[in-house]
């Protein structure tokens, strides 16, 4: 039963859970509540137990209350004032006549219920979740290094290294030794993040951003770092131990994305790595919604410009015929948005090559 429970509990996906369940014990579907709960748990991946668990909000000592406050919330929207407070108002006569602004009202009803409820579940199992040290010694080093940077750009790294999923993982990965390439570094956060301890180690980085470089040239300046405003490419590649591109791919055409991730792969050193982030095409509805994001930004960005993203099996085709040894992990990012993180290790057979 522990292990039951503690599948998919995460923030993100905990809150989730608690959401949809609060929201589908709301709404009078009486009768199919627990087959929507499971069948929503399955489809989007959540905890089976938080969500079931969630929907006995509707339980005999609440019903009347959820009840009578969908049906005033409901009357409210309709005609602008709420009706009159009765005891009929608990009978199945009463809630006929008022189906319509039951219905309406227990929408908005279990939205904002299992918004709190998702907040609050979000907050709790965040604050009881196992402490990673080496994760929070990273994102401290990276704030310090951006501590001297205006309000805006500091605030911006700071909530970026606690939204974004990804420097969790690259705080799992082995990050290798050697120079560290980041093409299309923006702040230079990820740069930042892969000195932790180890502050003579060269950084490398470039993106088009000219606001952005200057920002990291500031925040970079007591580490060794070099970064420049240059389109990946047609950047110099020098050898390295690491090289990051972190959501660059899509903003080029098939045959240049291939052949940019060719040029990285020779570029690498022996047991060097190459990790990158795409987003995920194969994660149905998250894959929607990660897409639409996408491209509402590139419409503000680069507008005429779509994002091109290509198949996991053709971004791992590419790899392993340079010879790579290639993991991808698939993940969910907390706003929620699809994505693969691609590790691809040069192996030793390349010096005899």
């Amino acid at each position: 039963m522990t292990a039951l429970f503690k599948e998919r509990l995460d923030p993100g996906r905990a809150a989730a859970a608690v959401f949809l369940g609060i929201f589908i014990g709301i709404v009078p579907i009486y009768g199919f509540q627990m087959l929507a709960a499971v069948g929503l748990a399955l489809v989007f991946r959540l905890n089976k137990p938080l969500i079931l668990a969630s929907t006995f909000i509707n339980n005999p000592f609440l019903q009347p209350a959820l009840a009578i406050a969908s049906v005033q919330i409901g009357f409210f929207l309709r005609s602008g004032h709420y009706g009159p407070l009765r005891l009929s108002a608990l009978t199945v006569a009463h809630m006929r006549d008022d189906l319509l602004s039951w219905l309406l009202g227990s929408v908005v009803l279990g939205v904002i219920v299992g918004a709190v409820g998702a907040i609050v579940t979000a907050v709790v199992v965040r604050w009881n979740a196992p402490v990673n040290p080496g994760l929070r010694a990273r994102i401290r080093f990276v704030n310090q290094t951006f501590a001297h940077s205006a309000g805006y750009d500091r605030y911006f790294v700071k909530w970026k290294l606690r939204l974004d999923r990804i420097f969790g993982m690259l705080a799992a990965e082995d990050l290798g030794s050697g120079m560290v390439v980041d093409l299309g570094c923006s702040y230079g956060m990820a740069l930042s993040f892969t000195a932790f301890g180890a502050n003579g180690r060269r950084l490398v980085g470039c993106d088009l951003n000219l606001r952005r470089i200057e920002v990291a040239r500031q925040a970079l300046r007591s580490l060794n770092a070099e970064v420049s405003v240059e389109d990946v490419r047609q950047f110099q590649l020098p050898a390295a131990g690491l090289i990051l591109m972190l959501d660059v791919l899509q903003y080029l055409p098939a045959e240049e994305q291939l052949a940019l991730l060719k040029h990285c792969c020779s570029a690498l050193t022996p047991q060097g790595r190459l990790i990158f982030r795409v987003h995920d095409r194969e994660r149905g509805l998250w894959s929607a919604i990660t897409l639409a994001l996408d491209r509402l930004l590139f419409f503000f960005d680069r507008p005429g410009i779509r994002p091109l993203i290509l198949s996991a099996a053709q971004y791992r085709r590419v790899l392993e015929d340079a010879g790579m040894e290639v993991e991808a992990r698939r993940f969910l990012n907390r706003l929620p948005l699809a994505h693969i993180l691609f590790v691809a290790k040069k192996p030793l057979a390349e010096i005899a090559g």
